[in-house]
């Protein structure tokens, strides 16, 4: 299960490292927190939303451009505001 939580989160941090918006940054986390729940993993929904978290607090706006960065801040607030 570790393997899978691992590979699912990679997925959506790479989604949102291509998202221009927004929108898209909210579509991308609610896709994925609705497949969590959809697939019947009740525990993993809030582990999930934590790794992801801890993932965009420890990024550096060093290594992103300027929309990246800016897409990451907004679904922490977007992650704080709805889950």
């Amino acid at each position: 299960m570790t393997a899978d939580k691992d590979s699912y989160l990679l997925s959506v941090t790479e989604k949102l490292k291509l998202a221009q918006n927004n929108e898209q940054v909210e579509r991308i986390i609610s896709t994925a927190i609705n497949g969590i729940e959809h697939a019947g993993y009740q525990g993993m929904r809030k582990s999930f939303i934590s790794q992801l978290q801890r993932w965009i607090e420890r990024l550096s706006p060093l290594d992103w451009n300027s929309t990246q960065w800016a897409c990451f801040r907004y679904a922490l607030i977007y992650i704080n505001r709805s889950f």
